[in-house]
């Protein structure tokens, strides 16, 4: 049986709300009828097929259920949040450990986790957490495309002193990944089952023996102004790799049915404190080196009515010797998962799992049937150093009932993988059906 395990955050927020509950209201049961409740039901259902003979296909089903509650404001602008996450196989898992895909919800049978538990403060443009949250930043988010959402246990705070610039504070200590029960002093880069943390679908570099990682430090400014919205972030990957993000969208003025816009993105990282070198892995070689990677990106795309069509390109580029990867983008939190902001990152991977090169992704999308029916397609190139070349082919569709099923949403997302990068260098299919529910 899993068991739940708080943080010390969490447990702080809760004795410190339900003192203050009490002390502001009648009675704790008068206060806390007054908020709200709300929640998810998800039913996945992921298949993987490899053309190798020798490479098992593997399968895996979910049926998972996330339930929140956030309290009324009290003391002018503070709130409690707390959620429940729990994901299910209901016993259908092969018997062939091989067989089955623990990227959806991890090798055993359940996951029962204390997902949210935090305290909030929002008022005058200052918005605070504290606690075990999810989080949206641009390499450090909640990786939601499986059973349940990765969690941080962390201290964030936005303050925007005047409409369209916010600026951004975060201090990351433990890290819940989506096939996790617990919070741990890990990543995405640590071997699955490091100190009892059933973390799968990361890339696993680091051994067992690995000690922990203390943490990400990360600044943010955010500027948006008529059809202009840019964005600042540093990041500091403690025991890994500094990071500078920018990026920027520029929305055109319309012509007709013609809505224009153009993206572009740059991500400039180098050394860190390189904890880990002791354990074998080099992630930015020795220190003094000047082992760096810059990768640039630009998209140009046009809305037509209900149609989306866009052409986008990353490069990465590296120098210096020893680093992981021959100089890959280093991304604790997003490794593994394909969840990075980078303009081409496809539904199972991207630059930052195959390395320095380049890539080039072609995208549409329309929405149909009164915006019920959303179709999308790409197709991606990838041309790295040392997986050679690779392609993805992306569907998906989504339907999104009215009336009385609002909050249903069906979603088939479909991939063929094409590249050296794969089991036997032979093609793989990945087909993800998805039922979810909100309430």
């Amino acid at each position: 049986m899993t068991t739940i395990r708080p943080t010390r955050l969490a447990t702080t927020a809760l004795i410190l709300v339900g003192a203050i509950a009490c002390a502001r209201a009648d009675t704790l049961a008068d206060f806390l009828r007054q908020g709200q409740f709300d929640g998810e039901l998800r039913s996945y259902y992921f298949m993987r097929d490899y053309a190798t003979p020798n490479v098992p296909n593997a399968d895996a089903y979910s049926l998972s259920g996330l339930f929140g509650y956030q309290t009324p404001d009290f003391l002018g602008g503070f709130s409690l949040d707390a959620s429940y996450y729990t994901a299910n196989a209901l016993g259908t898992h092969s018997d062939v450990p091989a067989r089955v895909d623990t990227t959806l919800m991890g090798a055993a049978n359940s996951i029962n986790a204390l997902g949210t538990a935090y305290l909030q403060y929002q008022r005058r443009g200052v918005w605070v957490r504290l606690g075990d949250q999810t989080l949206a930043t641009p390499w450090a988010n909640g990786s939601d495309s499986r059973a349940l959402p990765s969690t941080y246990e962390a201290a964030y705070a936005k303050f925007t002193p005047t409409a369209g610039l916010t600026f951004h504070v975060l201090r990351i200590l433990r890290y819940r990944s989506r096939t996790s029960d617990g919070y741990f002093r890990d990543d995405n880069y640590f071997a699955t089952g490091w100190r009892g943390d059933a973390n799968y679908g990361g890339v696993a570099n680091l051994p067992a023996s690995a000690g922990g990682t203390t943490g990400t430090f990360a600044l943010a400014g955010e500027f948006q102004r008529r059809r202009l919205d840019t964005a600042l972030w540093y990041y500091d990957f403690t025991d890994f790799a500094h990071m500078v993000y920018a990026q920027g969208k520029y929305q055109f003025a319309a012509r007709d049915s013609l809505h224009p816009y153009a993206q572009a993105q740059l991500v400039r990282e180098w050394y860190g404190s390189n904890a880990f070198e002791t354990n074998g892995t080099h992630f930015f070689g020795q220190p003094g080196d000047t082992t760096d990677n810059l990768t640039w990106g630009l998209v140009a795309g046009v809305k037509i009515r209900k149609f989306d069509l866009s052409a986008a390109y990353n490069r990465l580029q590296t120098r210096g010797n020893g680093a992981l990867g021959g100089g890959a983008l280093v991304s604790p939190y997003t490794a593994g998962y394909a969840t990075d902001p980078l303009f081409t990152t496809s539904m199972i991977r991207g630059l930052v799992e195959l390395g320095p090169g380049s890539a080039w992704k072609l995208t549409g999308s329309v929405h149909a049937w009164d915006d019920r029916l959303q179709l999308i397609a790409s197709f991606a190139r990838y041309r790295t150093a040392f997986n050679g070349n690779d392609t993805e082919t992306y569907f998906d569709a989504i339907y999104q009932p009215r009336s009385w099923w609002k909050g249903l949403s069906l979603r088939n997302r479909f991939e063929i993988a094409n590249g050296r990068v794969n089991p036997g260098h032979q093609h793989f299919i990945y087909d993800r059906m998805q039922i979810d529910y909100r309430f």
